[in-house]
């Protein structure tokens, strides 16, 4: 089935019904409203434009005009970026992210935590904002590690940018004083800003040939490393823990300041494995070895000896998660703390940052983000544990049988595997390209509804949702020109489901 003008018909409706004449821009809203056919409001009235995340709609405009010739859909993509990139705050950082974003009705700043930079999985799209204008992209690049490594010696990184009274010349000149692992930190080292952090890197050494950004990519990736715990080396979430300034008995208090959180609540039971950097649940666990695999192959696959040895970190990493994490029989994930300890039914005995008194831990079944991320860097790697546990994916997905054939009956809906279908046939394996017609059928039946996608019962569509971009991917593959069609870094979120 082609579905060409499926997506014309989507991109022409969410550009007009997501934009706001009457206060003039390029900018677009986060949500339509699928009753009234306008930019969703807030309940004070306001609209919320997030440029940040919006990037997998831009990535489609793009794709869009390259597979059609219609290069309207790529110059409406080309204003956004640029009227961002010519309104940043002070030091180059761009108004947008996890606490700010542009109100669309006044186009002024809203937000909250006093409107500071925060990306954590964003992943913007930077070869849009190259072509945009090179001179502020790169400008951007070195602003946000400017601002989320608040001492480079020491290596101290945090998820809120904070102001600096010097600018980013010479940044990566700056001294790396390798600190130890897990130290106490103020700042908190979350891995989702980190794959952030490393994801722009690489999009600059990409784009620049930057040797430095390339360099401090590595940096960062080995403050992780070396935050694995030892035997296992499983994790880690944090290089760091999160400094005790304040004493509390009040359990129910999360905030960082009062010390580790992991440590506070599962520390009487499981000792000095009970870290935050070591404590692997759902959402630990997605980040580590599945977005951060994704980053991976798309930046640093150029063959330097660096980027090699990044590679080969993550390879190890993705062996000792599936050693210990997957269980074949259950087709799950376990839960984990970085020891090898399985978490797995293990009920919360006092409340805190894992949920409250009583809570049971579980496993967690893999989707699309885990298979992309195994066929990419199997893909890269051609190592045989990798492809291993990516047919093990393939089987709990219902994607194949126990023989390995293709499944062509399926009933998955997940995007990620699509686009991990999508990657397999562009290296060769097109004998996945009926499965992968399949699932497109499947995503078109389940969230193509009165010309948005979205969920049957939601009454508005979000701008970013993925499954346009996945289904441009296969008609890019299917036309014989997949690389016309960014690729996204691809998170469950990014979806209908």
């Amino acid at each position: 089935m082609n579905y060409m003008d499926i997506l014309k018909t989507y991109a022409g409706r969410m550009l007009k019904e997501a934009s706001y004449p009457q206060t003039p821009s390029s900018l677009l809203a986060d949500k339509v409203d699928a009753r009234t056919h306008v930019p969703l409001e807030e309940e004070d009235g306001h609209i919320v434009s997030n440029a940040a995340h919006q990037q997998n709609f831009v990535r489609f405009l793009c794709g869009l005009s390259a597979l059609t010739g219609e290069s309207f859909y790529e110059e409406r993509a080309l204003s956004l970026m640029r009227y961002m990139l010519d309104r940043p705050m002070e030091g180059g950082l761009l108004r947008w992210g996890g606490h700010r974003y542009l109100d669309l009705k006044t186009l002024t700043d809203r937000g909250e935590k006093g409107f500071v930079h925060e990306l954590k999985n964003d992943y913007p799209d930077y070869e849009l904002m190259f072509q945009a204008d090179p001179a502020k992209a790169e400008l951007y690049i070195k602003s946000f590690w400017n601002a989320h490594v608040y001492d480079f010696d020491a290596f101290e990184m945090g998820r809120h940018s904070m102001e600096k009274p010097y600018g980013v010349e010479g940044i990566w000149e700056r001294r790396f004083g390798d600190p130890p692992a897990l130290m106490p930190r103020k700042g908190l080292s979350f891995r989702n800003t980190g794959n952030d952090l490393m994801y722009a890197a690489g999009k600059l050494w990409e784009q620049k040939e930057d040797q430095g950004a390339l360099t401090w990519a590595e940096h960062i990736f080995g403050m992780y490393q070396k935050s694995r715990h030892p035997k296992t080396h499983l994790g880690a979430y944090m290089f760091s823990q999160a400094e005790k300034q304040m004493d509390t008995d009040d359990d129910t208090i999360t905030l960082s300041m009062y010390g580790d959180r992991a440590k506070r609540q599962l520390g009487p039971e499981f000792g000095d494995a009970a870290l935050e950097a070591w404590v692997l649940r759902a959402n630990q666990e997605q980040t580590i070895y599945a977005m951060s695999p994704q980053i991976i192959a798309a930046c640093y696959s150029h063959g330097s000896e660096t980027e090699k040895r990044i590679v080969d970190g993550t390879v190890e990493n993705m062996r000792a998660f599936a050693r210990y994490a997957w269980d074949g029989e259950r087709q799950v994930f376990r839960p984990l703390l970085a020891d090898g300890t399985d978490l797995t039914g293990f009920e919360l005995k006092r409340p805190g940052y894992y949920g409250p008194k009583g809570r049971v831990i579980e496993s967690h079944r893999p989707a699309g983000d885990y298979l992309l991320a195994w066929v990419g860097m199997a893909l890269l790697t051609e190592d045989e544990e990798l492809w291993k546990i990516e047919h093990s994916l393939e089987k709990a997905l219902g994607l194949t049988d126990e023989a390995g054939r293709p499944n062509e009956n399926c009933a998955c809906t997940d995007s990620g595997v699509l686009l991990a279908l999508i990657k397999l046939c562009e290296h060769g394996h097109m004998q996945y390209l009926p499965l992968a017609e399949k699932i497109a059928e499947n995503i078109v039946s389940a969230y193509y509804v009165d010309g948005y996608f979205r969920k049957k019962d939601s009454t508005y569509a979000r701008l970013n949702t993925i499954e346009p971009l996945a289904l441009l991917k296969l008609e890019a593959l299917k036309a014989g020109i997949p690389g016309m069609v960014a690729d996204p870094i691809y998170g469950r979120s990014s979806g209908c489901e």
